[in-house]
């Protein structure tokens, strides 16, 4: 089995599969760039956010679930909250502020990407944890045309998600799974209920788990549905 190759992608350069690769300055997030273990050029990409107080190493296993043909980014949350600790947004009333800014810089970093792989948004799959899956919720009801997909563990809805359904029954919205602990004490499961109600009622197709004996985390039995639905889903570009 290969080894994955991990490398850092700043502001400035990033090193990727076969070549060096000048991103502009105007997306201020960092991560991890992981080629596919198979070892040819990626077919898709999948883009993980981790959650409070963590960094962009904490959901690295996710890798391990999806096809070889994933390329992987791990993006870093922009505000430090601690040694090698970050957050997406603070609690309190700038957290609509927050939210908003960090969706923008995720947005334009995960495009930057696609286009020096000449990966498509339809073959994007997105997948976040805790603040990583309410950024992810934010991503797929607000900016549906830049994925394919979106992995959300233990979120909830942002303060915000649009006023108007206009994505409603679009044939090509987003792909999603929901997983969330029963005995979540930190994000409730009722609130990711919520945001489960609002994306069905706007037509997205979604597999919804709840998960009795788990608390603000991801167990295996959540695992193992995660890797079932990524086999399931097709990421690709629709037919002109």
């Amino acid at each position: 089995m290969l080894t994955r190759r991990v490398v850092r992608i700043t502001q400035g350069i990033v090193a990727m599969l076969l070549c060096w690769v000048t991103l502009s300055a105007e997306a201020a997030l960092e991560g991890i760039l992981l080629a596919p273990p198979s070892g040819q050029a990626p077919q898709r990409l999948l883009v993980l956010l981790h959650g409070y107080g963590s960094n962009e190493q904490d959901l690295l296993p996710l890798a391990d679930f999806v096809a070889q043909d994933y390329a992987v980014v791990s993006l870093q949350a922009p505000i430090t909250v601690g040694p090698h600790r970050f957050a997406w947004y603070r609690n309190g009333s700038g957290a609509q502020a927050d939210i908003y800014a960090a969706r923008q810089q995720i947005l334009t970093r995960i495009a930057q990407i696609q286009r020096q792989l000449k990966i498509s948004p339809n073959k994007t799959l997105l997948a976040g944890f805790s603040q990583g899956a309410v950024l992810s919720w934010s991503i797929a009801l607000n900016a549906p045309e830049s994925i394919g997909a979106a992995a959300i563990f233990s979120g909830r809805l942002p303060e915000s998600v649009g006023t108007s359904p206009t994505q409603q029954n679009r044939p090509n919205l987003p792909k999603l799974f929901v997983g969330h602990g029963q005995r979540d004490q930190r994000i409730a499961l009722a609130l990711d209920e919520q945001a489960v109600a609002l994306a069905q009622h706007r037509g997205y197709s979604l597999s919804f788990h709840r998960y009795a004996d788990l608390g603000h985390g991801i167990n295996e039995q959540e695992l193992t549905d995660f890797k079932q639905w990524a086999a399931g889903i097709s990421l690709q570009t629709p037919s002109s």
